[in-house]
């Protein structure tokens, strides 16, 4: 049985982290199934409702500080619907044991490249080739959708890989994760099950965190920002292969 001071401590710490550096929310799934219990399906569907959530927050929080690419998160989306969709009708279908390495060793490959990545200050960019935008949201949401991540996690490398700057590759992820967490809503509705009221509280509860991750992000230096993400992302592949080796 999850606790209300569970909720709260889940929500409040993979929320900052998603305000912060944009990945927290790919602990949420493992943390539910881990410590919670939960059927893995049943945690990443949850999940993808909750972002809904954590997106709208994001993006009001990252768009005030002039922090968004909306050229970019107009063309991402358009990949982005119809992969989600597609990406929860496979979850259904894989084993628990598949989407958890699937999702690790993803995971700890973006970190990799992130923590190795040189930083942004070197000739950044700011426009990215609209048919590669459509490519990228169609994997990211197919991807977002199969793991139950929010879209952040996988989004964020490539966009160091393409020198967006640090900050609008953050702002650019947290609006992403609305249409995903739309579509992936969808998909999981029709193929699956999904725990709407535990899902809304978690969300709830996990804005609250990106208002505070959000500030602490525009606070501190990009290097620093960057090595936070690199070092978080390698700790959840760690963590998950570790508990399910176990």
């Amino acid at each position: 049985m999850i606790t209300v001071c569970q909720c709260l401590v889940l929500g409040l710490m993979t929320g900052t982290l998603i305000g912060m550096v944009g990945v927290g929310g790919v602990l949420l799934a493992p943390l539910l199934v881990y410590f919670l219990g939960m059927d893995m399906h049943l945690a990443m569907a949850t999940c993808s409702w909750s972002f809904l959530f954590t997106g709208i927050t994001g993006t009001v929080s990252y768009a005030r500080k002039k922090s968004v690419s909306w050229q970019m998160v107009g063309w991402l989306a358009i990949g982005i619907m119809p992969g989600a969709m597609l990406g929860a009708k496979t979850n259904s279908v894989l084993s628990e044991t598949a989407l958890t390495v699937i999702l690790a060793l993803l995971i700890a490959f973006s970190g990799i490249n992130t923590f190795f990545k040189q930083a942004d200050s070197d000739n950044p960019r700011t426009t990215v080739n609209y048919l590669l935008l459509i490519l990228i949201g169609l994997g990211l949401g197919f991807g977002s959708a199969l793991t139950g991540t929010g879209g952040p996690v996988l989004l964020i490398p490539f966009l160091f890989l393409m020198r967006v700057p640090v900050l609008t590759a953050i702002g650019v992820s947290q609006v992403i994760q609305l249409p995903i967490a739309v579509s992936a809503t969808f998909g999981f509705y029709r193929h699956g099950n999904i725990n709407f009221s535990l899902g809304t509280f978690l969300g709830v509860v996990q804005a609250l965190g990106v208002i505070l991750g959000a500030y602490i992000a525009h606070s501190i230096s990009t290097t620093a920002l960057r090595r936070i993400v690199a070092v978080a992302l390698i700790g959840v592949a760690c963590f998950m292969l570790i508990f399910k080796v176990k």
